[in-house]
């Protein structure tokens, strides 16, 4: 079985012609700018194929789970937390594997500095779990150019999501400068255990898991977690997985369970009871707003 698209959960959007030939000739973003955009999460018997290719670069950034990129005769794994950019014009096929089906965000991209973005060509490249990745960050950005996405393809949408495009494409290809922000967070161990957290929101911890993360007693940690931010570690915790459902049912068709499941609840009832603990609504009446 076969599927181009249609996924629970997912989230797309293709610019039409007519829209995108304005684009084109706008000169706030015609140097650089995207046709189509999204989210394919647990995408199973997910399949492309192109023999001609197309006249766009395309972006795919895998979260999770693993598939397969054929460019002519190579073979290309691409696991989570791994991208790979198909440059215009090639033949190319994608697809999803049928046992452990990936996770993926994706984007065609144009424009004069699209082939200089395009980079590096045909090569997988590792996105590194660690303190300073901003995995987290990015990720907020793709949720962002769909919140704006969602609400129709006017003019100032399309300006502004096409503005934040060479920032999201430079998270990719230029990882090192891209991390540097966090860099100086790296030294204290608060921050520390806050990234940690951010980078690993489907976790479980004990606190003293946490402490040995910044090589400190879990006793210190607590007192140090409280004075700065009035909260001991794992309630901290908690609410930044709170926090991640919010945006989830805010700009995903996801279920309450799927949610749930994402961020390391494994009783749905137990997700409920710890979001009407924080947000004074139950996830079902937040999302229904």
């Amino acid at each position: 079985m076969k599927k181009q698209e249609g996924f629970p959960g997912q989230l797309s959007y293709v610019i039409p012609e007519k829209i995108l030939a304005l684009i084109r000739n706008n000169p706030k973003v015609e140097d650089l700018y995207f046709s189509d955009i999204g989210y394919y999460p647990n995408a199973q018997y997910h399949f492309r194929e192109r023999q001609k290719g197309i006249n766009q670069n395309i972006l795919i950034y895998n979260v999770g789970g693993s598939g397969i990129i054929k460019i002519g005769d190579s073979v290309f794994h691409l696991e989570a937390d791994q991208f790979f950019i198909i440059p215009e014009g090639i033949s190319h096929a994608y697809y999803s594997d049928k046992n452990n089906p990936w996770s993926i965000y994706w984007i065609h991209f144009c424009g004069r500095k699209a082939k200089q973005l395009a980079q590096p060509n045909l090569q997988i490249v590792n996105i590194i779990r660690t303190k300073t990745s901003r995995i987290n960050e990015r990720l907020e950005l793709f949720a962002e150019i769909f919140q704006n996405l969602e609400r129709g393809f006017s003019l100032e949408s399309l300006e502004y999501t096409n503005m934040c495009l060479p920032h999201l494409l430079a998270s990719f290809t230029h990882l090192k400068q891209y991390r540097m922000k966090n860099e100086w967070l790296a030294k204290d161990p608060v921050d520390q255990i806050i990234n940690f957290m951010l980078q690993n929101i489907e976790g479980k911890f004990r606190l003293e898991t946490l402490g040995s993360v910044v090589n400190i007693s879990s006793s210190h940690l607590s007192r140090l977690f409280s004075a700065r931010t009035g909260h001991s570690p794992i309630d901290y915790f908690n609410q930044l997985k709170i926090q991640r459902a919010c945006r989830l049912l805010d700009n995903t068709r996801l279920s309450i369970a799927d949610i749930s499941r994402d961020l390391g609840f494994a009783d749905q009832f137990y997700f409920s009871r710890q979001f009407k603990k924080v947000m004074n609504m139950s996830p079902r009446e937040y999302r229904n707003r």
